[in-house]
């Protein structure tokens, strides 16, 4: 027996062996639990906490192994990830899975029926979702939701750009998410005849990854990218070898062809395209707001035949700010909504006086500090001036919008009124502001059924311009005007 090793229980039913002095949150992460934040060890995002037995809740990322513990790791809910019966019920799709469709284990009884079977995938920085589809009726069979393991190289598109830039790090990023969609692939066709095709809705990062693109040409200006046309792949050559690995997965993936689909630029990529395409933006006669709020903000401004599309960088702050299931509100904005009002922090974002220095403490573990505060103000400024800046080029105002949709993880938990009274929207948007769902894995649904809705993404692509935030004049004007917790200014509206 090594004296040196560690036994980890992990929820009463799993036994992980380490070493003295290991880092919890690097042992979990390797034996395959990922966390849905990532701050890269500092102890900010309050996303990795896990229960210790004697001990109570710490933060993983902070807590160095010395002896045998038991832990016991909460799942995430993810139920929002793969919701999206808004866009289908308001366009005319179907919004349930047939009950029909699923036997009692949870299996597909497609083989019974003979169905030919498609999966949709909406394959985002920090979260995957995925459904089966019977693509002669457009029934979803099956849907689920989990983390995208890449994350343990990092919480954001930048940190996987920097991974990916080499050919060994793009087979690291590469291999972590191929064998998690192979796993869960066949898990929902298991015993049936397997998948005819996979159509993936991402951003233009994470599709790269998949198409097995190294990411240095997205780390540095000009920006050009590889993937601007959607990409079908074999199943044998996309899961790389996997089917010999493992002789189970031949039948469900040798026949099988994946398409990625198409991308506008270096930071607006199909899951955008897809998202703001079931909101019907691109048929309205007037300008709508299309924005996908997760860990990476995309904007999209739209009427018939022109549109403006950009990119702002959120990281973990709006969606790992806060771990799901505390005492606290639901989001990082009605949390400092809700401080704001008690003046614990100020309009400018500090803290009072009496929390400056230790933070200020909640229910749950949860402490609010400068760093934190800082965090979410740099990326709630930056979709502040990713709309006016969108709306500066187009020639409008807030009030010339008919309609803003809401997509994405963060998106569709947020309260409209919170994002308002902190300044992320001017007021005129919380009344026409409506709540979409997964849009990206409706797209990625839409294609699978309708070979036409691939030819739409193109036409959409055509009319849109890309606009590079850090070379548009006037930018950081705006950018630094919105370093605060006050609602939008008027002088912003004209």
């Amino acid at each position: 027996m090594d004296n040196n090793k560690i036994t980890i229980t992990v929820n009463n039913n799993r036994f992980i062996e380490c070493g003295q002095g290991d880092n919890l949150f690097s042992v979990l992460s390797r034996a395959g639990y990922v966390f849905s934040g990532n701050c890269g060890k500092r102890g900010t995002c309050q996303r990795c906490l896990v229960d210790i037995a004697g001990e109570g809740p710490v933060k993983s990322c902070a807590y160095t192994v010395t002896r045998d513990i038991a832990v016991t790791i909460s799942d995430d809910n993810t139920s929002i990830l793969t919701s999206y019966a808004q866009v289908y019920d308001q366009f005319g799709g179907i919004s349930k899975i047939a009950d029909t469709t699923l036997t009692d284990t949870g299996k597909s009884s497609a083989k019974m029926q003979n169905r030919k079977l498609g999966a949709a995938i909406d394959l985002g920085t920090t979260t995957i979702a995925m459904e089966l589809v019977d693509m002669s009726t457009g029934i979803s069979i099956d849907r689920r939701g989990f983390m995208n393991p890449q994350i343990k190289y990092g919480s954001d598109v930048i940190s996987r750009i920097g991974v990916g830039s080499t050919e060994a790090g793009l087979t690291d990023l590469r291999k972590a998410v191929t064998h998690k969609l192979a796993s869960e692939l066949y898990d929902m066709v298991a015993e049936t005849e397997g998948i005819s095709h996979v159509v993936v809705s991402g951003n233009t990062t994470m599709n790269a990854i998949l198409e097995g693109y190294t990411l240095d040409n997205l780390g540095h200006s000009p920006f050009v990218i590889r993937n601007a046309d959607a990409e079908t792949i074999p199943g044998n050559v996309f899961f790389d070898g996997m089917l010999y690995e493992d002789s189970a997965y031949t039948d469900t993936f040798a026949d099988m062809s994946i398409t990625c689909l198409p991308n506008l630029s270096a930071f607006v990529g199909a899951d955008a395209l897809c998202g703001a395409l079931v909101c019907d933006i691109d048929r309205s006669d007037t300008y709508q707001l299309f924005a996908d709020l997760g860990t990476n903000g995309e904007l999209i401004l739209a009427k018939q035949g022109i549109g403006y599309a950009t990119s702002c960088a959120c990281g973990p702050a709006f969606e790992g700010m806060l771990k799901r299931g505390t005492s606290a509100p639901t989001t990082a904005f009605d949390l400092l909504d809700k401080l704001n009002t008690l003046h614990i922090v100020s309009d400018d974002g500090v803290l009072a006086d009496q929390y400056l220095e230790n933070g200020y403490r909640l229910a749950g573990g949860i402490v609010v500090d400068m760093d934190m505060i800082r965090s979410f103000l740099l990326a709630k400024a930056a979709i502040c001036a990713g709309i006016e800046s969108l709306m500066d080029i187009a020639g409008i105002c807030d009030r010339d919008i008919s309609k803003v949709y809401l997509a994405g993880g963060f998106g569709c938990s947020l309260r409209i009124s919170s994002a308002v009274s902190l300044g992320l929207f001017p007021e005129s948007f919380l009344e026409k502001s409506e709540f979409s769902g997964n849009t990206s894995l409706y797209g990625a649904h839409k294609c699978l059924i309708d070979e036409s809705f691939i030819d739409r993404i193109y036409e959409f692509k055509g009319t849109l311009t890309a606009v590079n935030l850090g070379e548009f004049d006037g930018f950081d004007r705006r950018y630094y005007s919105h370093m605060n917790l006050r609602p939008w200014s008027s002088d912003n509206s004209k």
